[in-house]
């Protein structure tokens, strides 16, 4: 039986063409692999840089924003004296209950 298998040449050429097939099949997914990797590598350079840029801006925003707070606190300091005194007094009288 497996003598009439093997010289049918219908079952050969179906055999030859399923193997061809595992093989376009392989090559195809090692392909997706690839591309899949090299999007997620992509996205990942993205998303590092915008946190970059983000750090950045944040940092720079901060710095601006002590230097006025700096700069209010020297030409008012009696005002920024009462208002520290006030969040205390807040403060101590949140966490006292």
């Amino acid at each position: 039986m497996s003598n009439s298998i093997s010289s049918d040449p219908t079952l050969q050429a179906l055999q030859e063409d399923v193997n061809a097939l595992k093989r376009d099949i392989g090559s195809l997914l090692a392909h997706l692999k690839s591309s899949a990797t090299a999007g997620a590598q992509s996205a990942a350079d993205q998303i590092e840089d915008s946190a970059t840029r983000l750090y950045r801006t944040a940092s720079t925003e901060g710095s601006k924003s002590a230097k006025a707070l700096g700069q209010q606190i020297e030409e008012q300091p009696v005002l920024a004296l009462l208002v520290v005194l006030g969040i205390g007094y807040i403060g101590g009288r949140l966490l006292t209950r």
